[in-house]
């Protein structure tokens, strides 16, 4: 009785085991792209990929009214009539890294909700125009002049994008940033016409660093697995900027305070778009 027990021990081992096994691998189905018996592939996330990032832009530029003090009794009013122009041109170089969220596919026939997020690093340069009427003592009566205050700008901001849905090659995000904007401000004024008593200005560039945010939404295309078009709204928060106080001023002495504004932009922007990897 004994030599049968001992002769049953390794058969129960093997069939312990073989249920060990067989529990095992249903709790944790192989990773070979099928579910259990029904063959159904297992989908799993795209790769994320580098992205290369080069743009034009086209920007209109919001300052509101300036105020420069001329001299302790006179402070003028600079009142900007450009605000509506299209006119100031820019450009954009930067990279991102994709990352694609959850189970999200690079191109899907099945629409896709929050896909991809994408950190960037991006620099930008801007042309911006800022021009105006110059009202003498605030006065709308003495509108006799007229000021030309060109911003040349650079700005490098860490941004990410969240794509909100795409569908095969289409899809559209959002965007938003911190950074740093480097501003050179000029400033020159000059008499409408002939008007009496007026004393050109002439004032050197003053250059300043600020805090700056952004914020805005595109629409993307891609061509193929290498390169894709966007196109894109981006509205910027420069915070405030000033003119110098020192030039051309028509007297030996600096102007008794610089004009400043708060300036913000809106940007319209055509990118193309580089894969690697």
């Amino acid at each position: 009785m004994k030599k049968m027990v001992n002769g049953f021990r390794p058969l129960l081992l093997c069939s312990l085991m073989l249920t060990c096994t067989v529990t095992f691998a249903a709790a944790h189905p192989p990773k070979s792209g099928y579910k259990g018996e029904e063959l159904v592939p297992i989908q799993v996330a795209s790769p994320g990929y580098f992205d290369v990032i080069g743009a034009v832009s086209i920007s209109k530029v919001h300052a509101g009214n300036g105020y420069l003090g001329v001299t302790s009794s006179e402070t003028d009013t600079l009142k900007q009539t450009n605000s509506s122009n299209w006119n100031s041109w820019g450009g954009q170089f930067g990279a991102g890294y994709v990352y694609f969220l959850g189970n999200a596919q690079r191109y899907s026939d099945c629409w896709q909700w929050f896909p991809m997020l994408e950190p960037e690093v991006n620099l930008y340069y801007d042309d911006y125009k800022n021009k105006g009427d110059v009202l003498l003592f605030g006065d709308p009566a003495l509108n006799d002049a007229t000021y030309n205050m060109p911003i040349h700008s650079t700005r490098l901001m860490l941004d990410a994008a969240l794509t909100i849905v795409s569908k095969r090659e289409y899809s559209t995000y959002v965007i938003a940033g911190i950074g740093d904007a480097w501003n050179r401000v000029g400033y020159s004024d000059s008499a409408n016409g002939s008007a009496p008593c007026i004393t050109n200005l002439n004032l050197s560039n003053h250059s300043s660093s600020h805090f700056v945010w952004e914020v805005g939404a595109g629409v993307a295309y891609a061509f193929n697995e290498t390169a894709g078009l966007s196109f894109e709204y981006l509205y910027t928060d420069f915070g405030r900027i000033q003119t110098s106080s020192n030039g051309n001023t028509g007297t030996s002495t600096p102007l008794f305070s610089p004009a400043s504004f708060n300036l913000h932009t809106q940007a319209l922007l055509l990118g193309l778009h580089l894969s690697v990897g």
